[in-house]
């Protein structure tokens, strides 16, 4: 009886800590600059992406401009996992309201790629149709 009571005792205190301080996992393999695969895109050209402690992240997206890249600022990155017990988070969010447009982007890693879809509503009564658009990005080495 003591027996089942300790191992009682001791299954619940495991429960209690894991439910108060439960595991936020931001994988490290979202930090980094990524390039979007099709140099020719009219869309975003890259996404810097980092931490910012504390489990969070930050994203910087670069649109494409001419004579260089439009800057859309920086946002926060939210990650997700599969299901409530996954800390290996592979999804993520960001929204960005430019005022004249919001766009609400999702990623996802696959190690060194990273798909990122994009959904833009068109704020300024302007008549431009929404659109989803959905492009592959790469990993930036660094070269020393």
């Amino acid at each position: 009886m003591l027996k089942r009571s300790l191992s009682i005792i001791a299954a619940s205190s495991i429960l209690t800590t894991a439910l108060i301080s439960p595991a936020l996992a931001v994988p490290a393999d979202f930090i980094g600059t990524w390039v979007n695969k099709d140099a020719n895109t009219s869309n975003i050209t890259r996404l810097v992406i980092t931490s910012s402690g504390s489990n969070k992240l930050n994203i910087k997206v670069f649109g494409k401009c001419h004579p260089s890249d439009c800057d859309w600022g920086t946002a926060p990155l939210l990650t997700y996992g599969i299901n409530v017990q996954d800390t290996n988070h592979k999804y993520a969010t960001a929204n960005y309201n430019k005022g004249f447009a919001n766009s609400f982007l999702t990623l996802g890693s696959a190690g060194q790629e990273l798909m990122l879809q994009g959904y833009t509503q068109f704020l300024d009564n302007s008549g431009r149709q929404n659109y989803y658009s959905r492009e592959y990005f790469q990993k930036q080495t660094r070269v020393r």
